[in-house]
Parts: structure tokens; sequence; C-alpha cells
């Protein structure tokens, strides 16, 4: 009997550490995305408004924001971590460029956000 309530725990303390472990990279993956929404929701602002420099300084930190939990998306979401980059790219590219093209830049970041907007529903 011992021997069996032993094995029990082990079993179910084994288990908790799979599932917090499962937990943390979804808790990461869903940090790291609302994030990058907040950021997508400043650049469009500042894309809006036509203010250069606010997109100059907000688009380029997307880029840190992605790079600190995209290797859990593309481990576990490998479609949408595709999408995600396909509008990444460009999009920071385009805020980093001389001049602004606003219908350019906010129809990529719209795609960017859309995508990340996914993500966070897959993640949830």
């Amino acid at each position: 009997m011992k021997k069996v309530t032993s094995m029990v725990l082990a079993f179910g303390l084994g288990s908790a550490l799979f599932l917090a472990g499962c937990s943390s990279n979804d808790s990461k993956v869903s940090d790291g995305v609302n994030k990058m929404l907040d950021t997508t929701e400043k650049l469009s602002q500042a894309i809006d408004s036509g203010d250069q420099a606010k997109v100059k300084e907000v688009g380029p930190k997307l880029e840190d924001q992605w790079s600190s939990f995209e290797d859990d998306v593309k481990k576990d979401n490998k479609d949408l971590y595709e999408k995600i980059e396909k509008y990444l790219d460009p999009t920071i590219a385009g805020s980093e460029a001389a001049t602004l093209d606003k219908e350019a830049l906010g129809s990529l970041n719209d795609q960017l956000s859309d995508s990340l907007k996914e993500l966070a529903e897959k993640t949830k």
C-alpha cells in the first residue's frame, strides 16, 4: 500500500511540474503578445497622426518584444509564427524608413495586429 501511495504522489508531482512548465510557456507567450499588441496600438496612433519620430521610436520595439517569445510560438504554432513574421519584418522596416508611407505601414501594422490577436486567442 505504501508503494502505491508513493507512486501516486510521484505521478501527481510529475504531472504538476509538467503542467506548470506548459503554463509558463503559455503565460510567456500571452504576456509577449499583449506587449506587442500595446506597441502596435501605439504605432497605429503615431502612423495616423503622421508623427514620424514616434513611429521610428515605437516600431523597432516590436523586434525585441517578439524575440523574447518567438521560439515558443515557432515550436507550438508554426502557421501563426510564419504569419506574424510575414508582417512583422516589413512593419519594422517601414517604421525605420526615411519617409513615412502611412498607407502601407498602417496596413502592415493592422495585419500584424490581427495575426497577434489570432495568437492571443489560441494561447488563452
